[in-house]
This record gives structure tokens, sequence and C-alpha cells, in this order.
């Protein structure tokens, strides 16, 4: 067995590396979202210094995000090096240890040690797992990969206690993927495994009726996470619900939708050349978050480059399994053989993946790099920050932090502010450029910074 897995280790870890030098290179270069990276790194900083897990860009605790009380244990890193970095870590080993349950999948399923490589391989590959990783920063609910493919192994093995460890690490990432679980008892049902699939759907109510339904909207003014992306459906979960059944041709036109048929198609064509319509039931629990996505007025939700198809693809990989197993039970596709799936893989990775964000997006702050890092280091303290999104995930670590925008303004601003660190290296401003000017002039401030339109001013 060690000889059998030295391969998938060797996959573990080469894909961490990839995963983790990617999005980390990404944030060296000052390209990292600050509703993302800094939004996070704020929360499990104040959790690791015992302070009230409240952010300051939107003012809800942590828990009030989506319930992701995988926070909490992240925050463990924190207290051996607070850093931004671990989350970048957590997330690439988190994504990158999926291709072992998939390995062990396929070895479960019968396929070879060569197509169960193959097919591991083509899990790292998915352009969707990449693009997540390198274009969102950092979401808890990619250690949530993993966690849904073990629970796949664990039922089909009859590991009860493995298969609920699982089923409650999914959990603990988001409130919504409790809808995920539900489905996913709904096939262990389809399966006959009825304990296992009675026990998914009851937690997967139970902790979807307590999160969505109460403590969420409690810790953030009484509205569950995500409902903005829904108007055109309802103001809340359950008027979302209601109007879900009760509407099809609003729903039919949804599915059936131009840029939702293109997703369908971005879903599949990574693996398409292997899949087949009689083991399609692999999907039932991916239905709920394809669903979710469909149904979205966002159309980000849409697309393989940022994070709503990580709860979708892992169940497409399975599909996979079972579709060559199907074909070699009928003797047909004979000519597909592992090198043709890595082909594939491959090909679907250089068309798909985000990769050429380094060159089209990310080098862009090269010119001004030594300014924002300068500028950086020169904010000594923990104390109170305003700044724009491009700087703000280098400086989250604090209490309060929060991001400029065009309404701001120095003489009708309430709050107290010991650091003001701005940049007009963007072709549209954050901020009235004007603003620099005041700053300039007022009796409140000192410039003790200035180069390549970086600004950095102190309270006085």
């Amino acid at each position: 067995m060690q000889r059998k897995l030295g391969f998938i280790s060797f996959l573990v870890i080469i894909g961490t590396l990839i995963l983790f030098v990617s999005s980390s290179l990404r944030h060296l270069l000052f390209n990292s979202n600050a509703l993302d990276l800094a939004l996070f790194d704020q929360w499990v900083y104040l959790i690791s210094q015992y302070l009230p897990p409240i952010s300051s860009f939107f003012g809800f605790h942590v828990i009030g995000d989506h319930a992701a009380f995988i926070l909490y244990p992240i925050s463990l890193l924190y207290k051996i090096y607070p850093s931004e970095y671990w989350l970048f870590l957590v997330q690439a080993l988190g994504l990158a240890f999926g291709c072992l349950p998939i390995y062990l999948l396929s070895l479960q399923a019968g396929l070879s040690i060569a197509y169960s490589r193959a097919i591991s391989l083509s899990y790292l590959l998915y352009p969707a797992l990449f693009n997540s990783n390198f274009f969102t920063d950092f979401r808890p609910e990619s250690i949530a990969v993993p966690a849904l493919l073990w629970a796949i192994w664990a039922a089909i093995e009859k590991c009860t206690y493995q298969l609920f460890l699982a089923i409650g690490l999914v959990l603990i990432c988001k409130d919504s993927l409790s809808l995920t679980v539900i489905a996913f008892g709904v096939w262990l049902l389809l399966q006959n495994r009825r304990v296992y699939g009675l026990g998914c759907i009851l937690i997967g109510l139970f902790w979807y009726i307590f999160t969505i339904g109460y403590l969420t909207p409690l810790l953030r003014g009484g509205q569950a996470g995500g409902v903005v992306f829904y108007a055109s459906l309802g103001s809340s979960p359950k008027e979302i619900i209601i109007n879900i059944f009760s509407n099809p041709n609003l729903i039919l036109g949804k599915f059936l939708s131009p840029d939702a048929l293109f997703y369908y198609f971005l879903l599949l064509l990574p693996v398409i050349i292997g899949l087949h319509w009689k083991q399609i039931l692999f999907i039932i629990p991916a239905l709920p978050m394809l669903l979710l996505n469909i149904f979205s007025d966002y159309a980000a939700q849409r697309d393989l480059a940022h994070h709503y198809s990580l709860p979708i693809f892992p169940f497409i990989i399975v599909w996979l399994i079972h579709s060559i197993k199907e074909y070699q039970q009928e003797n047909k596709r004979r000519w597909l053989k592992p090198k043709i799936l890595i082909i594939s893989a491959i090909l679907s990775f250089l068309v798909l993946a985000k990769y050429d964000f380094f060159v089209t997006r990310y080098l862009s702050n090269l010119p001004n790099l030594h300014s924002l890092y300068t500028a950086v280091s020169l904010v000594q303290t923990k104390e109170s920050v305003l700044t724009t999104a491009k700087i703000a995930p280098h400086l989250a670590k604090r209490q309060t932090i929060k991001l400029i925008n065009q309404e701001w303004k120095l003489e009708k601003d309430n709050e107290i502010f010991k650091y003001i660190l701005l940049d007009l290296i963007i072709n549209k401003p954050e901020f009235n450029p004007d603003l620099i000017y005041q700053l300039r002039n007022s009796s409140s401030f000192k410039l003790v910074y200035e180069a390549d339109d970086v600004y950095l001013f102190v309270r006085v």
C-alpha cells in the first residue's frame, strides 16, 4: 500500500506547493481581494488574539458569515505566527489532499492503479480547483472539498465514524453546504445506505434550520448571507424556496438560459471524454449548489474562475470514476486509456485555467511594488487604518481597518483613523483624488511617505 500511495503523496505535495506559490505570488504582487483575504485574515487574527471577531469591513461577527466555524481551529496557526500565508497553505493543502480520496474511490470502484492515478491527476488539473485557489484568495469551503470526497468513500466502505466526522467538517465550513449534505443523504438512500442517508438528511436539515434560519441572521442584522444574490426570487431563504416551487416558468427560464447552458458545458468539458450517462446519479449531491449558482442573479456564480463551483466539481470527478468502470463492464471506449485521460485533463487546464492572469493582470503593480511595501512597513502599530482594496489585505491584522470610497470626505468623517494609506495606481481611483490635497493641508494628519502615487498620512 505504501508504494501505491507514494505517487499520490507526491501529487499532494506538488499540488500543495503549486497552489500555495500561486496564491502567495498573487498576494505579493498586491492583487489580493480586500473582501476575501482581508476579511478572513482579520477574523482569524481577532479570534487568535481573543478579541471579538467582528469585521470592521461589514460590522458583523465571523459566524454571521455563513457559520464558518472552521476558522476557529485555523486560528490556532495564527498563535504560532499571525500570517495570512497560513490561509493560503491550509487552502492549498485541503484542495490538493482531495486527490487521495479520489484515488481511494477509484480503487474502491475496481479501477486499476494506472486509471486511479490518472483520475487523481485529472482532479488536480480540473480548472475550477486552480482558479478558485488562485483567483479568490481564500474560502473556507475549500476545506470541504476533500471532506465531501472522504464522506463518499466512508459511506461506501461503511466506516460510520469517518463518514459523520467528514460530514461534520463539511458543515462547519459553510452553512449552505447543509443542502449538499441533505442531497448526499438522498443519494445514499438511492444506494441502499438507508441509515446513513437518513442520518445525513436529518443532520443537514438541522444545520440548515439552525444556521441559515436562525444563527447567521441573528449575527448579521436579520438576513442570511448571500440572499442579496437572489433578489429576483425573494428577500429571504423561505421566500426564495417558495418561489422556486411556485414559479416554474421563472425557474425554467433561468435553468435554460444561455449562460446557464454554457456553465454546464464548462463544468463537464474537463472530463466529458469519460462520462457515461448511466452513472449520472453520482452528481445528485452537487445539485443544490449547482441550482443555487444557476438561480443566482450574480453571473460570477456561473464560471470556473470563482469559488462557487468548489462543492460541485468533486462529484463530477466521482461520476467520471464510475463512468470509466461502466465502460469497462460494457467493453466500450477501449481507447480511453489513462494516458488519454491525462492528455484531456492537461488540454482542459491549458484552455480554462486562469494562470494567464499573472501576465494580463497581476504584473501591473511591478513599477510601484517597492513604494507599496515601503508604505505598508511604515504602518508600525495595530491602530486603525483607512486604505484601498489593493492595500487592505496586507494590513488586516487589527480591529479596525476600512476601505475608502468615493463618498468618504475628511470633514464629515466621524471615525478616528491613525493611518490613512492611499494609492492612485489604478486607472479609476477608489476615492476622490482631491482628498490627497485636503489631507496635505489638514492639521490633523501628517504626510510621512509619498512615492509613485502612494501616500501615507498619520494622525498627529
